[in-house]
C-alpha cells in the first residue's frame, strides 16, 4: 500500500471516488499496515543462568533468545535488557545480533557493559537495511579476554530478574 499525499480540499471541489479511496481507504489501510508490521518476543524464566567465557561472538542461547521472523524490507529494531554478573573481576561482556548469521555489529558489536559485580546490559538498535523476506535475529555476547566470565540471570535465583529480547519491524 502506498501513502497518498493528503489533498487540501478547495470549496465546491467535486469528490471522486478516487480522491475518497486514496485519501480516505488507502491511507488509514497504510496506517494500519505500519502498526500490523512483525514484532517477536521473549522473556525468560529460565531454571539455570547463562555463563559465557568466550572472547568471540557466540549465540547467548540459541533456542531461546532467537526470534525467526518475515519483514518487509523496512527498518528493524532490536531490543535487549538483562541483569548479570562477572564476579568481582570487572569484565567488559559485549552484545551483538546476527541476522542470519551475519553480525551487525563491527568488533565490539553493537552494545557493551561492566559487571564487577553486577551489571544491567540493555540497548536498543535500528537495522536499516534488513532485506524483504524471513530472517532469523540472534543475540550475542563474548567477554574482553581471556581468563574472564559473564553470567546472564535468567528469572531464577535470588535476584528473579528476566531478560527480554524482542525484535519490531518499524
Amino acid at each position: 500500500m502506498t501513502w497518498h499525499p493528503p489533498i487540501t480540499w478547495q470549496v465546491d471541489q467535486l469528490v471522486t471516488e478516487q480522491d475518497l479511496n486514496e485519501q480516505v481507504r488507502d491511507n488509514l489501510l497504510y496506517l494500519k499496515e505500519r502498526v500490523d508490521t512483525s514484532f517477536a518476543f521473549v522473556q525468560l524464566n529460565e531454571p539455570q543462568d547463562f555463563t559465557t567465557t568466550s572472547t568471540t561472538f557466540v549465540d547467548v542461547k540459541s533456542d531461546r533468545l532467537t526470534h525467526t521472523m518475515a519483514t518487509t524490507g523496512l527498518p528493524v529494531a532490536i531490543g535487549f535488557t538483562g541483569f548479570l554478573t562477572t564476579g568481582y573481576t570487572p569484565t567488559y561482556v559485549f552484545w551483538d545480533v546476527a541476522v542470519d548469521g551475519a553480525r551487525l555489529g563491527g568488533s565490539s558489536g553493537i552494545g557493551a557493559t561492566i559487571g564487577a559485580p553486577y551489571g544491567t546490559a540493555s540497548f536498543v538498535f535500528i537495522a536499516p537495511n534488513v532485506t524483504a523476506g524471513t530472517h532469523t535475529f540472534t543475540l550475542q555476547w563474548r567477554v574482553h579476554a581471556n581468563g574472564y566470565s559473564a553470567t546472564l540471570f535468567t528469572g531464577t535465583g535470588i535476584w528473579g530478574v528476566r531478560p527480554q529480547f524482542w525484535v519490531k519491524e518499524l
